[in-house]
């Protein structure tokens, strides 16, 4: 397993334990009030909520499942794709019914419960998994990090459209990060953990034969 991305999950999974609990004690409130508020008059965000749609999700873990599939026949990478994206889903849907919380007065004609917000959740996690294999396919860290970076923002815009749409309260947002932060970084430490043993076996394949 890849210690270092199993004590970023760690880390960012206690701190959403440390926003849940601040919200079920009310203590977030005052604060979560005041910067909805701010964020109300940030119009120019609300455009990047599309991409936390559903169907655009579905769109885009399809694609990049095809294109791990004509590129590479990579099973596992398929795998960890549908276990993320889909688990994603899930595990938020299952915590919005566990918390139950009611989404900001202003939210008008939108279904469900509000913490944590699943277009920050699932949002970061498809985005920031197709930087992950995008990096793959360039040699440079300097690329690297300019992929990673342009996801990154991506993903922050498209949890902070759902404060300009006045939709989630911010600690709704911040918990959906850092969830899906951690729940990507746990998916892919395992993914890692399984793809090298697959790796090894075939190169001790590949010795016996020669």
């Amino acid at each position: 397993m890849n210690k270092r991305l199993l004590s970023v999950s760690a880390l960012v999974f206690f701190l959403f334990l440390a926003i849940w609990t601040a919200v079920a004690a009310g203590a977030t409130n005052k604060i979560d009030h005041r910067l909805l508020q701010l964020f109300g008059t940030w119009d120019w965000l609300d455009g990047f909520t599309i991409l936390g749609y559903g169907y655009f999700i579905g769109i885009a873990s399809i694609l990049l499942v095809l294109f791990l599939w004509f590129r590479k026949r990579d099973y596992y990478s398929m795998t960890l794709v549908l276990v993320a994206v889909g688990g994603g889903y899930g595990l938020n849907t299952f915590i919005k019914e566990l918390v139950g919380r009611e989404r900001p007065p202003f939210a008008q004609g939108v279904h469900g419960f509000s913490f944590p917000s699943g277009h920050a959740m699932v949002g970061s996690i498809y985005l920031l998994l197709i930087a992950y294999f995008l990096s793959k396919e360039v040699k440079k860290a300097s690329q690297r990090w300019v992929i990673f970076f342009i996801f990154g923002l991506l993903a922050l815009l498209t949890g902070l459209s759902r404060l300009s749409l006045q939709v989630h309260y911010p600690s709704d947002v911040l918990a959906g990060f850092s969830l899906g932060i951690a729940y990507l970084s746990a998916c892919i430490s395992v993914y890692q953990f399984f793809y090298s043993r697959m790796v090894s076996c075939e190169q001790r394949r590949s010795f016996k034969h020669h």
